[in-house]
Order: C-alpha cells, then structure tokens, then sequence
C-alpha cells in the first residue's frame, strides 16, 4: 500500500498533460495543462450548442419534404416553410461554427507544413487564429446595425409574422460564442509549448 499511493498520486498529476496530448492528436489545438479546465469546460458547451444544429437540420429537411409533398400532392404547402427553412439554416451554421472553430476541423490544405519547420507552422496558426477572431469581430459588429434596425422598425418574417430582430439575436449568440472559441484557439496556440503542432492541422 506504501508504494501505490505514490504512484496513484503521479497518475493524477499526469492526467492533465494526457488530455492535452490527446486532444491534439485528435486535431484540436494543443491544449496546455494549466488551461485543461478551462478549454475543457468551453468544449463540453460548444458540443451542447451542437444539439441544436442537429435538430434544426432534421425540422428542415423534414419541412422540405413535407412541403413538396403537400404541393404536388393535394396543391397545399406547408404555410411558411420557406421561413422556417432560412431559419433552420442559419442556426444550423452559426451553431456549429464554435466547435469546429474549437477542434480545429475546418478545411486545411497542406500547402507550406513539409517545407518549413513546426515552429513557423505553429506561429502560421496563431496569425491565422487571429485573422478568424477579427474578421468574426468584424462580422458581428456589422451585425449590430441591422438588428437594432429590425428592433426598432419592427421587421417581421412575411409568412410566420416572426420579430426580424429574434434571427438577427440569435445570429449574434452564435458568432459571439464563434469568437470565444477562436480567441480560445488563439491562447492556447500561444500557451502551447514550442514546437508542439497538431496532428491534422495544416495551413
């Protein structure tokens, strides 16, 4: 018993760095151990957000169906599908878009990663991490115009009568949780240890 605590105590302190290494081996970023909590805590919501997209895309394509069933069989469409469409689709993106940005899924393309060092590969990501989180700034202050517009003018969906400034709130949740997952892509590039690349990621 005298020998196993230590060892069970070292097993615990490994564990963080396990995570981080797993996680990069999967494609994400390299996480280090003193943000495994956090990074942690950040992709357990983003997976939650994903639940969301799912639904969404089934109620869409289940709305498509019925729609052009319901048009060429009894010459009756579904009332406001082509809203609830639209809606689906948007939701489906902005959903989404903070989990693949977190894991480091979007589409690479091994351009320059065998010709130059992972030391210039991981400062590539780091700039281009950035780039995202700017232009995804960019996106939702352009953003905040037109729906306090729909707020105040009172906008509404032609079909549905819905509040235009509801999609518009909802578009904002979802690039505003797509720059939290960039800026935490962004750190933990920076907090990694040197020379430590993901397995997939390219530039």
């Amino acid at each position: 018993m005298r020998f196993w605590l230590p060892i069970q105590s070292n097993a615990k302190r490994r564990a963080p760095e396990k995570v981080a290494r797993r996680t990069a081996a999967e494609g994400g970023p390299a996480v280090p151990s003193s943000s495994t909590g956090v990074f942690r805590l950040l992709e357990r919501y983003f997976r939650f957000l994903l639940f969301i997209p799912i639904v969404t895309l089934v109620v869409m394509m289940l709305t498509t169906v019925a729609d052009v069933f319901m048009r060429y069989v009894f010459n009756a469409p579904v009332r406001g599908s082509y809203d609830i469409v639209e809606i689906c689709l948007l939701i489906s993106i902005y959903f989404a878009l903070p989990a693949v940005l977190l894991e480091g899924r979007p589409i690479l393309i091994d351009l320059i990663d065998g010709f130059v060092s992972p030391r210039l590969v991981r400062i590539l990501k780091a700039v281009a991490a950035f780039g995202t989180a700017a232009a995804l700034c960019f996106v939702f202050w352009s953003m905040l115009k037109p729906a306090m517009d729909a707020y105040d003018y009172g906008d509404v969906k032609l079909e549905l009568n819905l509040p235009v400034w509801i999609i518009w709130l909802i578009a904002l949740f979802g690039v505003l949780n797509s720059v939290l997952a960039s800026l935490m892509v962004l750190w933990t590039g920076f907090s990694a240890k040197a020379g430590q690349v993901n397995g997939k990621g390219s530039i």
